[in-house]
């Protein structure tokens, strides 16, 4: 849903004062043609690398590319300020196949096509070959619950570090960053507040870092439609679920559109909450070593193992019951 975003049909450009302006940015009072509005976003994500040491000199830098609209611009626009720095890092891309007909074959396509454009090295994993099962078959016995954000993180931050990251990149944009924020803040889970910035101290946790940031999601869109003209980036996961996060984006495109830029505002609280904490309180960005697999996790096991167990022995019982 767009709402920081209006599509305008008269209005000059209110930066160059000649284009024709295909936006309306409320929050700061801009409308701004093709060209301007291309100017402003790359600003922003430059910006962002640059201010939080993003790439450095032979980092090794790993993209998580989906093949959705906000990976594809993470990796299309590091790769791009990474050759105009001559920092000398190299970038790369890995992407999961989780196993959804209809899903990921047009995702995985996207993200190949992009990667052979810009010369990107990419590398592909399966939930099947990883796993032992796909979301789809995953899905057959047990239904109505998303399956596939556990096992995700844990594979992109494995093979991620079997590749040699020093630095995994995602695709959250602000609107991501705002939600995760605020539901971390209704949980009142601390740690994950004081991790939020992926601040994490582990042998195994490869450093995230995330160039959209800063980025609202519908500039994300338009963005990636004006790069990438004629890919559909209005794919939806099938078992994307009524979870709390649904009705924590609805409130929060609400108040944006009351309140243009709550979300900036929510970024920037955040980030001050998580400063206090770190300074004031015992609480540290420190992991634990799963005791079965030996991946970081906050508790004693880790979610993808609990996962795990979980589904095998659903897949136990489902097996024993068709009999």
């Amino acid at each position: 849903m767009i709402t920081e975003v209006r599509t305008l049909e008269r209005a000059k450009c209110s930066r160059c004062g000649k284009g024709k302006s295909i936006v309306d940015l409320r929050y700061c009072g801009l409308t701004l043609c093709e060209k301007c509005f291309a100017w402003f976003f790359e600003r922003r994500v430059k910006r962002t690398i640059l201010e939080n040491h993003y790439i450095q000199e032979n980092d090794n830098i790993c993209v998580g590319l989906s093949g959705g609209k906000d990976s594809m611009i993470a990796l299309y626009l590091l790769n791009r300020f990474n050759n105009q720095t001559g920092r000398r890092a190299r970038v790369f891309a890995l992407t999961i196949d989780h196993g959804i007909k209809g899903y990921d074959k047009n995702l995985i396509e996207n993200a190949k096509l992009l990667c052979q454009n810009i010369d990107i090295e990419q590398y592909i994993f399966s939930f099947k070959d990883e796993f032992g099962h796909s979301v789809d078959e995953i899905a057959s016995v047990r239904p109505g619950v998303c399956n596939c954000g556990v096992f995700r993180r844990y594979l992109l931050n494995r093979k991620a570090r079997e590749l040699g990251a020093t630095k995994l990149a995602t695709g959250h944009n602000l609107d991501d960053e705002a939600e995760s924020a605020l539901m971390n803040f209704i949980a009142g889970d601390v740690r994950r507040i004081v991790r939020g910035d992926g601040l994490v101290t582990n042998e195994k946790f490869v450093p995230r870092i995330k160039p959209l940031r800063r980025c609202p999601e519908s500039e994300v869109l338009i963005y990636a439609k004006l790069k990438f003209p004629g890919l559909n980036f209005a794919l939806e996961c099938p078992y994307r679920g009524e979870v709390i996060r649904m009705s924590v984006k609805r409130m929060m495109d609400e108040l944006e559109r009351l309140h243009p830029g709550i979300r900036f505002q929510i970024l920037k609280s955040s980030t001050k909450f998580r400063e206090a904490l770190m300074e004031g309180s015992g609480f540290r960005a420190e992991l634990n070593k799963c005791q079965l697999c030996g991946e970081p996790t906050s508790g004693k096991i880790c979610n993808s193992c609990q996962l795990k167990i979980e589904i095998e022995g659903v897949m136990k019982e489902f097996s024993c019951s068709s009999q």
